[in-house]
């Protein structure tokens, strides 16, 4: 009976959804470029491990412009449009990646790599929260994040085997099937974003979304929205226009400290999550691992996403998702600080295991709340400035973990990684209770 409803959950959510998911699952599939970008730049390019971080900031710093960029166009432009426009010029941008061999042009063009196809991000994201009413969003967003991890499963173990041939195929694999996300969305997803019709709807609206927490509740305050898709969008109260100005966006977003605050929690959280793919190969290559063992090992995290997102959130989505989020910060900061312990591969996939359940509580819980705390005619902005805790980790963590990395060693970088995830744990903590004072009143 509980399987049974757990599959009507993810049976019964908009079709939009579902090609979001079959486009970013065969992206995520062919993104080999960003997981051996660190091995590609300090061994390939012949440029040092430090370099190699050097340029993951780059592309961090590209990405950052790129949510801003991608969440403003999304807002104004529609979604479908940002991200044909991410996809397809991303594509092209990896060709002339493949094609530079020297170290400072290569970095200059992968900027211009991430403030392209990073304004994908935000698009998507907007998208999902467009169609999906509130109550479904979990589901939504966790079955997106299947369909990320599912490719990531994938990724590894091809990347490392084609890495091991040519580097060149790297660049050629993870542009074909960016180009062929873009051409799923072109062919098969329609415009989402809400009329002047809807926002008007919603701002007369006298019930907001955070209260619609019951199916039969979130159908009543659904029932007389109207966007141009399968599913009514359930945006937020007070709000009478669709369209913003850059301007008053910003004032918007300047003035929300609880959701600025839920973003720098994320970011702190993010920087640490990067040294997954940055750090961590770089370390493992140092105890004498090669491409194809890391690609092996990290693997895991895409299979365990795959075996129990959908369970799990299925599960979770009765339960406080304060309580949830945190359980998932300590799982995190328990799977990483075991890294320094890890000298053997069994110990190595067993860290990777525990920071893996604590993606797994965290992922679809994280952009359910900022489409909840977003109004409609700013969900993308919202999204975009979200997404900045992923592009400024990159920018940040990146060249800071290879620091570490280089000049302390890898046990102050694993502790440290674990005792900022217990710091943002408490940061959560009190972002929750003010963001539930808020909801029911309460002022601090």
């Amino acid at each position: 009976m509980a399987s049974r409803r757990m599959l009507h959950d993810y049976l019964t959510l908009p079709q939009t959804v579902y090609i979001l998911c079959v486009g970013t699952l065969i992206n995520r599939a062919g993104a080999f470029v960003m997981l051996f970008l660190t091995i590609y730049v300090s061994e390939e390019l012949g440029m040092g491990k430090t370099f190699a971080s050097y340029c993951i900031g780059a592309f961090g710093l590209g990405a950052v412009v790129s949510s801003l960029l991608g969440g403003h166009l999304a807002d104004q432009f529609g979604r479908r449009t940002t991200m044909l426009v991410a996809l397809l010029g991303g594509a092209s941008a990896l060709i002339a990646l493949s094609l530079i061999t020297n170290g400072w042009a290569f970095m200059g063009v992968l900027f211009l790599f991430a403030l392209i196809v990073e304004m994908y991000r935000p698009a998507s994201a907007a998208m999902i929260g467009d169609v999906t009413p509130a109550i479904h969003r979990p589901q939504a967003f966790g079955l997106m994040y299947i369909a990320m991890n599912l490719g990531f499963a994938v990724a590894p173990p091809i990347g490392g085997y084609l890495a091991s041939r040519s580097f060149q195929w790297l660049f050629w694999g993870d542009a074909v099937t960016t180009a062929l996300y873009g051409l799923v969305v072109l062919l098969l997803v329609k415009e989402t974003l809400p009329t002047r019709r809807s926002s008007d709807r919603v701002a007369s609206n006298p019930r907001n979304e955070m209260e619609s927490d019951t199916p039969l509740a979130a159908a009543e305050a659904l029932a007389s929205l109207e966007v141009p898709d399968e599913s009514p969008d359930a945006g937020n109260v007070g709000r009478k226009e669709s369209h913003c100005s850059s301007r008053s966006a910003f004032r918007q977003i300047s003035r929300d400290w609880i959701f600025l605050l839920y973003v720098s929690c994320s970011l702190l959280t993010n920087i640490v999550f990067m040294q997954s793919f940055v750090t961590l190969p770089l370390y493992l290559r140092g105890m004498g691992f090669d491409e194809l063992q890391f690609g092996m090992m990290i693997c895991i995290n895409g299979i365990l996403i795959v075996m129990f997102q959908l369970p799990l959130t299925h599960l979770l989505n009765r339960w406080n998702r304060d309580q949830v989020l945190l359980a998932g910060e300590l799982l995190l900061a328990a799977g990483f600080g075991l890294t320094m312990f890890a000298g053997t591969a069994p110990m190595i996939v067993m860290s990777i295991a525990i920071w893996t359940f604590g993606e797994i509580l965290q992922a679809p819980y994280k952009p359910t709340l900022v489409a909840e705390m977003a109004p409609v005619e700013l969900r993308a902005r919202y999204m975009g400035v979200f997404n900045l805790a992923h592009s400024m980790s990159l920018m940040i963590g990146a060249p800071l973990g290879g620091k570490i990395l280089d000049h302390f060693g890898p046990n102050i970088l694993w502790s440290g990684c674990s005792g900022l995830l217990l710091l943002t744990t408490m940061m959560y903590a009190f972002v929750f209770r003010q963001h539930r004072n808020r909801h029911s009143g309460i002022h601090p």
